[in-house]
């Protein structure tokens, strides 16, 4: 910590910004950690359904990093209820309020990828309500998803599988780096390279935007192929 305020104030004096004022900030955020996810699984791939495009969720994960509860914000009916069920069952990192774990929120977005040669923007379902009484008390707001990308087809694959990612998003709503949580290969390159291009709304602490992590699952379907040819 004291490294960290050495370097601001030393940009700051080189740049001609207050000293105090970029100490205040760089404090700010410090003393507030957001959850981060430590265990996820897979989530069924529902061959049987024709939907396609992204659901977002709204965790609720508790001082011990289990999810106490979730909210749905952007509904993808009939896929949201088996995505729910998986990302219960998902481990945290609780977030840290000057070194306290405490109860927070986090945004999880699921992208059922349809099994198509080509990628394309994903519509978004309007913002659902959220229920004042499952919320969090909290100042900080989790960052909300505004644009989707979908994932490039991956040819010469054949089987489904589930690429979990955690993006950062900085105070300006892009992402600013990936981590890999769930590996899929050879699906795990197409979804990092979508997930670079999904934009939010930021975190917010007290008002003031932050840097924040988003969980990302890009459900891959199975392609059948070679396509059954007409007798």
């Amino acid at each position: 910590m004291r490294r960290l305020l050495a370097q601001v104030m030393a940009f700051a004096w080189l740049s001609g910004l207050p000293i105090a004022l970029a100490a205040r900030d760089v404090a700010e955020q410090a003393k507030f950690q957001p959850a981060a996810a430590v265990s996820v699984s897979a989530i069924p791939e529902q061959p049987l359904s024709a939907q396609n495009g992204a659901l977002v969720l709204d965790v609720r994960v508790s001082a011990t990093g289990e999810v106490a509860d979730i909210q749905v914000r952007r509904d993808l009916a009939p896929l949201t209820e088996e995505a729910i069920r998986s990302v219960k069952t998902w481990k945290f990192e609780p977030a840290k309020l000057e070194g306290r774990c405490i109860p927070s929120r986090i945004t999880v977005a699921v992208n059922f990828n349809p099994p198509s040669a080509s990628s394309a923007d994903v519509p978004l379902h309007p913002l659902m309500p959220q229920e004042d009484e499952t919320r969090v008390k909290s100042s900080f707001q989790p960052a909300e998803v505004t644009f989707a990308k979908m994932p490039a087809f991956v040819y010469g694959a054949f089987g489904p599988g589930t690429v979990v990612v955690a993006v950062t998003v900085n105070e300006e709503g892009k992402v600013q780096s990936t981590k890999v949580l769930r590996d899929a290969p050879p699906f795990t390159g197409h979804a990092i390279q979508a997930a670079a291009d999904w934009r939010f709304v930021p975190a917010t602490l007290e008002g003031k935007p932050l840097q924040s992590t988003v969980i990302l699952a890009f459900v891959f379907r199975i392609f059948n192929w070679p396509p059954a040819l007409p007798y």
